[in-house]
């Protein structure tokens, strides 16, 4: 198994938030069960260690691109 780095595991968090709100909006699944996938996915131990990590890396290294490759920045 190939191990993600902090910023491609949040970025399958995303990814894996959006198919359920995807699912919702064309009716394939209900309320409910898209509630309880959107909880499911962000109440990972892995979500929340990789947003610490990249966070942490940040502030330590202000400006530097390690860690953060391939994250997507859709703040602007």
């Amino acid at each position: 198994m190939v191990r993600l780095t902090p910023a491609e595991q949040i970025e399958q968090s995303y990814d894996l938030a959006m198919i359920a709100l995807a699912d919702y909006l064309t009716r394939e699944s209900d309320a409910k069960e898209t509630v309880d996938r959107l909880i499911r996915i962000l109440d990972r131990d892995s979500l929340r260690d990789a947003i610490t990590e990249v966070l942490v890396d940040a502030r330590v290294h202000p400006g530097a691109e390690s860690g953060r490759a391939g994250m997507k920045n859709n703040w602007g």
